[in-house]
């Protein structure tokens, strides 16, 4: 029809990236106060440099109490998920492309790291959800559609995907070590019974996958009922370090990316964080300066920024790994996801001239693969005529983190060669020894939460679960002491 739209030739620019896999880089040079003095010409950042180094030794060795969450040693994502087997990925990859093919519609339950790292390298990867489901089953490169469910529990997302869903042929993933976590395992309740209700028991076993304790707990024990296919959550990973772990993997594998390539990318990290010296290895590096911004330099926030949209699941996974790990005891950055230049008017105010308590970190990439040429002429941004969006994007991120540099707050960058399942591999692991040896520098264990505990006793009071009468009853008793004036 006449009136539909037709994309120019040439105004979308695509290339195949190279086969070589080349490394993150950090840039770190802005890491001080602007025109003063840098972070590595305090004495506090050279004592912690010989301490990290140390406490990486301690990671190792796995003897330390603050690597424990009670009697095991959390170090799994370390020591085992990047030297997966190849014989073991092959398997996952088969069966997730199998389960594609048998379905429109893939559905994730999980909650924290169950979700969010799935979500970051799925977006990262492929492209970000909001658009990448838009786009024709052919498109997509014969994926199914991909929704997440059990991060939330509003009621009107669940209904509107759900809504999504209806008529099409639909299966998933429930995370869950324990199959008790309140969140994921209303989603699984509803998504279950919507489909039972649709289909055979057999139909309904062999469209869902179970990952989960390998032994026990109520998820383990149903599967065994219900005959679902399971995965194992490995005792040793938490859940915000358990990307490279079956946790994530077979939600990547639905999703059609390289299991292979992505483990590869996380053991080239890892391999690096075990042998490069200090001054060249990006986990210890960054994990000195953030502690010596916060212990020494009134650092409170770290602002985890890209210009680069299906990054933007990443930094929310930056934001869940940092405080989680860290929050405890008085101690830890706040960490907040920035998407610019979206909110460069926004948030990038306070940034510019706030308090000053605030360092910033970016995620930028050197080659998206993808480009659109901007017609500027006869146009206020003539001067752009015939160049890509990515050179205008670029010199937009850069002035942020060069005003913002300016403006007296530390920045580093993490520089991505390009997004696929090798970089974020790699990603993923550097920022996990980045965080978890931060977090040791400042004497905390990184690998618990006891915090997290406390919503959920309330929550599970106020929501009625059996044996919390008691305690339902003192928060009523509480409540009632409250002053109803404050009330309007």
């Amino acid at each position: 029809m006449a009136n539909e739209l037709r994309i120019p030739a040439g105004l979308i620019k695509q290339r195949a990236l190279a086969a070589n896999r080349p490394r993150i880089g950090l840039d770190y040079r802005r890491f001080g106060r602007a025109g003063g003095q840098h972070v590595t010409e305090m004495p506090e950042f050279t004592a912690a440099a010989q301490r990290v180094v140390q406490l990486h030794e301690l990671l190792m060795a796995g003897t330390d109490e603050l690597l424990k969450d009670g009697q095991l040693v959390m170090t799994g994502w370390k020591t085992e998920s990047p030297f997966r087997p190849d014989a073991e990925l092959e398997a996952i990859q088969a069966t997730g492309a199998v389960f594609a093919q048998s379905i429109d519609w893939f559905w994730s339950t999980g909650i924290g790291g169950s979700f969010l790292g799935n979500k970051a390298t799925i977006e990262a990867v492929r492209g970000t959800l909001e658009l990448f489901n838009l786009l024709l089953r052919e498109e997509r490169g014969d994926t199914p559609g991909i929704l997440f469910f059990g991060q939330n529990m509003d009621a009107s997302y669940v209904a509107t995907a759900l809504k999504i869903m209806e008529g099409k042929r639909i299966g998933g993933n429930v995370i869950s070590k324990s199959g008790g976590t309140v969140e994921p395992a209303i989603a699984f309740a509803i998504l279950k019974a919507a489909m039972e209700s649709s289909m055979s028991p057999e139909e309904v076993a062999q469209r869902i996958v179970a990952i989960t304790d390998a032994q026990k707990g109520a998820l383990k024990q149903l599967a065994g009922q219900k005959g679902y296919k399971t995965y194992v959550v490995p005792d040793n990973v938490g859940g915000r370090y358990s990307v490279t772990c079956p946790v994530g993997l077979f939600s990547l594998a639905v999703a059609g990316i390289d299991l292979k390539k992505f483990i590869a990318g996380a053991r080239r990290a890892e391999e690096d964080v075990r042998n490069q010296p200090f001054n060249t290895n990006i986990a210890m590096l960054r994990a000195v300066m953030r502690y010596v911004a916060h212990k020494h330099m009134g650092i409170k926030i770290e602002v985890a920024s890209t210009g680069v949209y299906d990054l933007k699941s990443t930094t929310a996974w930056m934001q869940q790994l940092g405080p989680e790990s860290e929050g405890k005891n008085g101690e830890g950055l706040w960490i907040s996801p920035e998407y610019y230049t979206e909110m460069a008017h926004a948030n990038g105010q306070a940034i510019q001239m706030a308090e000053r308590t605030i360092m910033e970190t970016f995620l930028m990439v050197d080659d998206p693969g993808v480009d659109v040429i901007i017609p500027g002429a006869g146009t206020p941004v003539a001067y752009l005529d015939g160049k890509g969006l990515n050179f205008a994007n670029q010199a937009f991120i850069a002035g942020l983190r060069d005003a913002h540099y300016e403006g007296i707050v530390p920045t580093m960058s993490y520089v991505l060669p390009r997004l696929d399942a090798f970089t974020m591999g790699m990603l993923f692991q550097y920022e996990m020894n980045a965080i978890a040896l931060s977090g040791l520098l400042l004497g905390q264990n990184p690998f618990i939460q006891p915090g997290v505990q406390a919503y959920k006793k309330i929550a599970d009071a106020r929501s009625g679960k059996p044996g919390t009468e008691q305690a339902l009853a003192a928060m009523q008793k509480a409540e009632q002491q409250l002053n109803p004036n404050f009330i309007i």
